[in-house]
């Protein structure tokens, strides 16, 4: 049995190992950090796209002036 070194912090695993006994960063296959970024990153475009459209929107409407009728 082989001891491997994790990619994120360096600490000594078996290589049948699935995850890092230090950090738990996975050994094999994805890592997790990067498929959260990906879920943030969907998320932020999910619910900033609109409310930057909205923003933009508000921008470009005039916006009637009430007037002073005496």
């Amino acid at each position: 049995m082989a001891l491997v070194p994790c990619k994120e912090c360096g600490t000594l695993n078996s290589e049948h190992a699935d995850i890092c006994l230090s950090c738990e960063f996975p050994t094999k296959g994805r890592s997790k950090k990067t498929l959260w970024r990906w879920v943030a990153f969907g998320l932020a475009m999910m619910l900033g796209a609109p409310l930057a459209m909205y923003a933009l929107d508000l921008l470009k409407t005039p916006q009637a002036s009430p007037s002073k009728k005496a």
